[in-house]
């Protein structure tokens, strides 16, 4: 051609497009042929009718192999069917603009290759027909750096994620940035953290982007399946489709507030699913596997900042529960102390006014207080775990029944009582008393909770506790357990309320009208009983407090019967009592010289081993715990044991017995007697002691009740 385009002679015919020659001007056919971007005209039956010689190199179809071909033969086999609805809807209205804007294009090879491209059309008119030419460009190198650009952006965005995740405990404020990364890097018109409830499939939403109220709505009710505890583990991110009310796209009602097209990753737990991370478009897209690896991250940072949180809250938790644990034993061991010089004084007046009839009922009810304030002191250390409980076997039903009955004469009429009870449940291992006081507890706030009536229903069932639970309940141990609950129809708790509810000292009653320990004091018995306690409430519909009870294994024995004899006396034994309190040696003193026994006294261990070496026929060493100076009782009773084997040694405590180390090295001779004490008590302890019989049990812990 020299050079220059020659225009061929009228008439002349170009095998590969003569109708196109007739009817433009020779020189836009030879731009058509010679164009650097492949370009197709496709008729308006989808058939291929024209195509270049770069449209044959890039399809990998020689010569004329692509006249007559479906334009979806170009196109890979999961976009087709879309393809041929969308040519449809635009041949109703053809135009010249950009195909599928905003969303990846792919083309196939013939070798079945796919590729990225982009693609323009222009529709034209010949003759009658309307014509379709599509202007095609390999875009591989382009996108190949654009995902290389975007990998980088994801993957700083990632390591800041990771730092603001490792500075802040704010994990709300964790959740709002993972969805407006979600929203910028994946250019998602949603982004959603939703978190699985740990008492059932419900999701709560922690933080979200581009949902109103009712896109909210229909997305979690369309996830919750995957918070099932029955549900299968999301494990690699999951993608899906059309997270809108069934029917709505249908019906077009809805389909800009919810995602058409979405990705989850898991938000994953030590032990469970924590939660979904999601992100969504309005529009049908495909995500990329370098789309989900970004959003796992996001999600495992995300995880991992929930779980840090859970395990500081539990920490923070029994560490209050620890301070407070050191304050009341402390109160309590003080408070027992006075209690003993109360009663012990009360007791030797009872003996005196008996024939005042006035005088000894009014010692009489002074008794009885007394015994309710060594009651309280035992609930308060048992609460600080400076107390051991007595766990026994319970007939759990019985308890329920002999409760609700109480309840109903004592809560008002206007509170409906109802006890659900299974058949056949094993009993459970707990103590009597405090489980007794533990629901009592619960039963008073449940009618505070119900200033205008409601009913209340205790209820007990056999539970079954795998490492799922355990993993969310801090000390349980999978196994089988009784699970008795106290729940109301009253006003509710809000998250917020809930979240406080088992802190101690936290209350929403008037000043006044609550300690703030009751919930606090159930945690305790619980935990300290090897179980578990569970609240469940909302606003307007009532609170469950659930306590999870370690099943008694072994079948239950007939409730032990005993008598105590308050003729327990002493012989000509001599008892050194060595306490560092003045009025309560006293009181120690006079009850065992009104037994018979020949009584030595000191105020510290140095004084009491200064006595044992003066009296050699010393039989009995009496002391209490904690004494003054740098030597305590147990102590004192080592050195005392190791230069006089033969002696018996008994304790007086403030706290509880079996709750001090001590005891498995001192042997079973070593007597314990909680503060304060009867002078029955005091002689049955003293007589084990003495006579070398060992502790009964039964007694035992009869003389703690």
């Amino acid at each position: 051609m020299n050079g220059h385009l020659e225009r061929p002679e009228p008439g002349a015919s170009d095998a590969r497009g003569a109708s196109i020659g007739d009817a433009y001007p020779w020189l836009y056919e030879q731009i058509f042929y010679t164009a650097s971007d492949a370009l197709i005209v496709v008729g308006s039956d989808g058939t291929v009718r024209l195509a270049n010689q770069q449209s044959e190199r890039l399809f990998g179809y020689p010569g004329t192999a692509l006249v007559g071909r479906p334009i979806e033969d170009l196109i890979p086999q999961r976009f087709r069917e879309g393809h041929r609805r969308h040519r449809s809807l635009y041949a109703e209205q053809p135009e010249s603009r950009p195909m599928g804007m905003n969303l990846a294009l792919w083309a196939q090879h013939a070798d079945g290759r796919e590729f990225p491209v982009e693609i323009s059309l222009s529709p034209f008119r010949l003759g009658n027909a309307t014509l379709i030419c599509a202007n095609i460009r390999d875009v591989s190198d382009v996108a190949r750096v654009q995902d290389l650009l975007a990998r980088a952006r994801q993957s700083n965005a990632v390591a800041d994620f990771g730092r603001l995740a490792l500075a802040s405990k704010d994990t709300v404020r964790i959740q709002r940035e993972a969805c407006d990364l979600v929203a910028r890097l994946l250019g998602a018109d949603f982004a959603l953290v939703a978190q699985c409830a740990s008492t059932g499939p419900q999701l709560l939403v922690g933080a979200s982007h581009g949902l109103d109220a009712a896109g909210l709505a229909a997305t979690l009710e369309r996830l919750s399946g995957y918070c099932r505890a029955d549900a299968e583990a999301i494990v690699q991110p999951l993608a899906v489709d059309d997270l809108g009310p069934p029917g709505a796209r249908d019906s077009g009602s809805g389909t800009d507030a919810v995602p058409r097209s979405a990705l989850l990753a898991a938000i994953p737990g030590d032990d469970r699913t924590l939660g979904l991370l999601l992100a969504g478009t309005r529009r049908a897209r495909s995500f990329t596997r370098d789309d989900a690896n970004f959003l796992q991250a996001l999600a495992n940072t995300i995880g991992a900042a929930m779980q840090r949180s859970r395990t500081e809250e539990q920490l923070f938790q029994s560490q209050r529960l620890e301070a407070l644990g050191q304050l009341t034993g402390g109160v309590a061991h003080d408070f027992n102390n006075l209690l003993t010089v109360v009663s012990g004084n009360l007791q030797m007046l009872e003996e005196r006014v008996a024939s005042d009839a006035l005088s000894a009922n009014l010692v009489k009810a002074a008794l009885r207080a007394t015994g309710r304030g060594a009651d309280l002191t035992r609930k308060l250390l048992a609460f600080a775990r400076r107390q051991t409980l007595q766990p026994r076997a319970i007939d759990v039903r019985q308890l329920l029944a002999s409760l609700a009955d109480i309840l109903r004469r004592t809560l008002g009429a206007n509170i409906d009582v109802r006890s659900v009870v299974d058949d056949g449940l094993p009993p459970v291992k707990a103590d009597p008393g405090m489980l007794d006081t533990a629901l009592l507890n619960l039963a008073v706030n449940a009618r505070d909770a119900m200033p205008g009536g409601g009913t209340l229903t205790l209820s007990a069932t056999l539970a079954s506790v795998d490492a799922g639970f355990v993993a969310r309940a801090d000390g349980l141990t999978p196994g089988r357990y009784l699970l008795i609950s106290v729940a109301d129809t009253g006003t509710g708790m809000s998250p917020e309320v809930l979240a406080h509810a088992f802190e101690p000292f936290f209350t929403t009653k008037d000043s006044g009208k609550g300690s703030g320990l009751g919930l606090s004091l159930v945690y305790g018995f619980a935990k300290q009983s090897g179980g578990h306690v569970q609240a469940t409430s909302a606003p307007g519909l009532g609170t469950t407090i659930s306590l999870y009870l370690p099943v008694d294994e072994v079948e239950a024995l007939p409730p032990a019967t005993f008598g105590v004899d308050p003729a327990y006396r002493g012989g000509n034994e001599t008892v050194l009592v060595v306490e560092d309190d003045e009025e309560v040696r006293e009181v120690a003193t006079a009850f065992l010289r009104r037994l018979g026994y020949r009584v030595l006294e000191a105020a510290d261990a140095p004084g009491a081993l200064a006595q044992l070496e003066r009296e050699p026929g010393i039989d009995l060493l009496f002391s209490d715990i904690v004494l003054r100076g740098d030597i305590s009782g147990p102590a004192l009773a080592r050195e005392a044991l190791a230069r006089w084997p033969q002696l018996r040694v008994a304790f007086a405590s403030g706290y509880a017995r079996d709750a001090l180390p001590w005891r498995e090295e001192l042997g079973q001779n070593v007597e314990l007697l909680s503060k304060p004490y009867r002078i029955d008590q005091l002689a049955r302890m003293l007589r084990r002691a003495l006579d070398g019989t060992g502790e009964d049990p039964d007694a035992a812990a009869a003389d703690d009740e």
